[in-house]
């Protein structure tokens, strides 16, 4: 994989004076960080299952939509190869960039005003990329709601076969509780196919943010951006804040209010949190299983994810009416 990285070097640099370091991150995409005269960018080689040219051109789109909106938050802007291309096409069919380095690091989210902070930037990104023109191009990626079709590698039968004859241990309640989720889901998602929908960045969790002097400063990883859901982006985020808060009713509303500042919700999208925050789920879950069968090992990402999915079904189970009037309160 170095050599890659030293080949994509040279498609954008004439320097000599260079370092390329490893990262402690990157299941889906290989990244490095390079350093060029002192000054620092970010390369990465993509997964060949996950990102072609037409979805890369796309991703490079928002990005710079995003860097020109006035937004108070940094996006990696891609940087042109010495060919004029946003990107680098190699022999196998790997695509490979340099964006620029963000300084800062993940936010801490422990307390309220953290907690508002990151419903601010959700609901601020949410609000942009809404007005984004979709017009300008002809990919508009894969929602979430084609759960079957989220990783090439993870059809129907695929996840079903994955889940005969799990390659690590699964307790027979996992998969139970899996299945009926699955079933739940296909048998509602034309309901929310049926919700508003608009350009939606599914991934803004605190590992794709940074933070500079306490504030959120910076949005990263635009690979599962596409035409989805509008409130999908809240149920995704939301369900972060209550990750990292255990469950926190107080953090939870204090992520409302911060979202509240850009957008509002309807009726019909609030009734459906649970429903969406399900879909999200098993998305993520027939992601990595279609990196498993990449060659991928998921283990540690995949038990983590099930088991937050039982977690927060069962917390919405018990929270339900509080959670709705707050987002009434807020949101309407």
């Amino acid at each position: 994989m170095q050599n890659y990285f030293t080949r994509l070097f040279h498609q954008y640099f004439h320097s000599t004076s260079y370092c390329i370091e490893p990262v402690p991150f990157g299941l889906t995409n290989q990244t490095r960080i390079l350093n060029v005269d002192g000054s620092n960018y970010v390369m990465r080689i993509y997964n060949k299952y996950t990102k072609d040219a037409e979805s890369l051109r796309f991703e490079a789109q928002i990005t710079s939509y995003l860097c020109n909106s006035g937004a108070s938050f940094q996006v990696p802007e891609f940087l042109p190869a010495r060919s004029g291309d946003d990107y680098i096409q190699f022999e196998d069919g790997r695509l490979g960039v340099v964006v620029t380095f963000l300084e800062g690091s993940p936010p801490d989210l422990s307390e309220r005003e953290q907690a508002v902070d990151f419903g601010t930037v959700v609901g601020e990104i949410s609000s942009i990329l809404a007005e984004f023109d979709l017009s300008r191009t002809d990919c508009r990626g894969t929602p979430f709601t084609e759960i079957y079709s989220i990783h090439p590698l993870a059809s129907r039968e695929a996840i079903a076969s994955f889940f005969r004859s799990p390659p690590f241990h699964l307790s027979k309640s996992q998969i139970n509780f899996y299945r009926d989720m699955a079933a739940h889901v296909e048998q509602s998602v034309q309901k929310l196919k049926e919700l508003p929908a608009q350009l939606v960045h599914h991934d803004v969790l605190a590992f794709n943010l940074l933070s500079r002097n306490g504030k959120i400063s910076g949005v990263l990883d635009f690979d599962f951006a596409s035409y989805d859901i509008a409130f999908m982006e809240f149920a995704i985020s939301f369900n972060h804040i209550l990750q990292v808060s255990n469950g926190s009713l107080s953090m939870a509303e204090a992520f409302i209010q911060g979202y509240a500042r850009h957008c509002k919700a309807s009726m019909e999208e609030i009734r459906h949190l649970l429903l969406l925050t399900r879909l999200y789920h098993i998305a993520v879950l027939h992601i990595y299983i279609g990196q498993y069968y990449a060659g991928s090992n998921i283990e540690i990402n995949f038990n983590y994810i099930l088991d937050q999915f039982m977690s927060r079904d069962n917390w919405f189970n018990e929270y339900d009416r509080i959670v709705k009037e707050m987002l009434v309160r807020y949101l309407i």
